[in-house]
């Protein structure tokens, strides 16, 4: 026995000390999720970026239109309320009720991961967690849908889930499936048209409109049913809202290649720096010029037009040479076919792009387009290395006036010219 305590000791100390790392980390964990839930109070908006004028240009997450509650028709409230979840108003954000019966499932059907999930823990895997099915993912989401209840109302939490919430293709909230689908604002929504949108939520991808339509109505027949089951609604409103057929628009398709590679970078600078959590309603106030935007994409797209060949790129950025500010910005041919940002992204030597800043010092120095440079074939090599500028071609006159060396992109012409430059005073 006197052999066992010391190793009996030490199980105990190890067991002790794994209990303290785990209690630490649940702290942590409970105490930065609380903190990430406080910051839901400010509620919802939109961040704007303006132009130089100081004009609205575009919003951070075009995907996405935040409203307030009051804008969102009272039957698309109930609509989701009474098809996904209509305890809402009377559990603390997880319904022992729907939860008891999802672990019963669970326990008859192995493998099975059903949480009964409310909006509340809706709204906390759509901001905090993944979709991914797991028992230590669905304790989390109920931590956290606890918290949330806590810290917010429940109209709070309701204008958060409505504004957040995945519709399908890409589309987050009610406003912008509403536009998408219909081409209004959500609070013009009839009953038919708010139970097609209200019956997305439980599986987006599946019962996307623009895909299955069929399957859209045929689920928005079951919310309204659901509606009046628990007296939301009438029964000769919901024979009404069943024979109307709700008429949908083209899907959008894909991102609006305007202004693509400007938009990207500055939401990726606004996001390096403020990450994805800000208050609602920011204005970011930009130097960038919409109509020079335009302009610079057109000349983009009408100079790789000239050579006829689909393979080739280009980018552009123009600065105000006054105080450095960036006017406009085009990384690429097509935005829609390439996201990638050569402006900004691409790694190559410089090369030839700094010859028009150095004709332009030249210019300001006296010198004027006709001024001509002598000596380029007999250079004298540069440096310690002995190095001496030389031509992609192998042929260099012993002359060329600036307009022609500048059309050539000579090479001796420009290191020529920089040592002249260099030499005065």
């Amino acid at each position: 026995m006197t052999g066992w305590r010391p190793v009996r000791d030490r199980i105990a100390a190890v067991v002790f000390l794994g209990l303290v790392i785990l209690s630490a980390i649940a702290i942590t964990w409970t105490l930065r999720q609380a903190y990430a839930v406080s910051r839901l109070k400010r509620g919802v908006g939109d961040t704007w970026f303006l132009s130089a004028s100081g004009a609205r240009w575009f919003r951070l997450d075009e995907h996405r239109q935040d409203v307030p509650l009051s804008q969102i028709p009272t039957h698309l409230q109930h609509a989701f309320v009474a098809v996904e979840d209509h305890r809402f108003f009377r559990h603390p954000g997880v319904d022992p009720i729907a939860l008891g019966r999802a672990m019963v499932r669970n326990l008859r059907e192995p493998g099975t991961v059903e949480g009964g999930s409310t909006l509340t823990q809706q709204l906390a895997r759509t901001l905090f967690l993944s979709n991914k099915k797991s028992y230590g993912r669905k304790a989390r989401e109920g931590v956290l849908a606890l918290m949330i209840d806590a810290q917010l109302s429940k109209e709070q939490v309701l204008e958060l889930y409505l504004n957040r919430i995945y519709l399908s293709a890409g589309v987050y909230g009610v406003e912008t499936m509403s536009r998408h689908l219909f081409g209004r604002p959500v609070r013009t929504l009839t009953l038919a048209e708010s139970a097609l949108i209200a019956g997305l939520a439980r599986a987006p991808a599946a019962l996307s409109p623009w895909s299955n339509l069929e399957g859209a109505v045929d689920r928005s027949h079951t919310v309204l049913a659901r509606m009046r089951q628990e007296g939301f609604i009438t029964a000769g409103q919901e024979a009404a809202a069943r024979s109307a057929r709700p008429r949908i628009r083209p899907y959008p398709g894909a991102t609006d290649p305007r202004n693509g590679y400007a938009k990207e970078f500055l939401r990726q600078q606004f996001r390096d720096r403020f990450g994805g959590d800000h208050p609602p309603d920011w204005e970011v106030r930009t130097t960038f010029v919409p109509e020079m935007q335009a302009l610079a994409e057109k000349a983009i797209g009408d100079g790789l037009r000239r050579f006829g060949r689909s393979d080739l790129q280009a980018a552009l950025v123009a600065i105000d040479p006054r105080n450095g500010d960036i006017l406009a910005l085009v990384g690429g041919r097509d935005f829609r076919t390439s996201q990638f940002n050569r402006a900004v992204r691409s790694r190559r030597q410089p090369g030839s792009a700094f010859k028009p800043l150095l004709y332009a010092a030249a210019l300001e120095h006296g010198f004027s387009p006709v001024s001509v440079l002598e000596g380029l074939a007999s250079m004298a090599p540069q440096g310690p290395e002995e190095w001496s500028p030389r031509n992609a071609s192998g042929e260099t006159p012993d002359r060329l006036t600036l307009r022609a060396a500048l059309l050539e992109s000579n090479n001796r012409a420009a290191s020529a010219l920089q040592q002249r430059l260099g030499s005065r005073p």
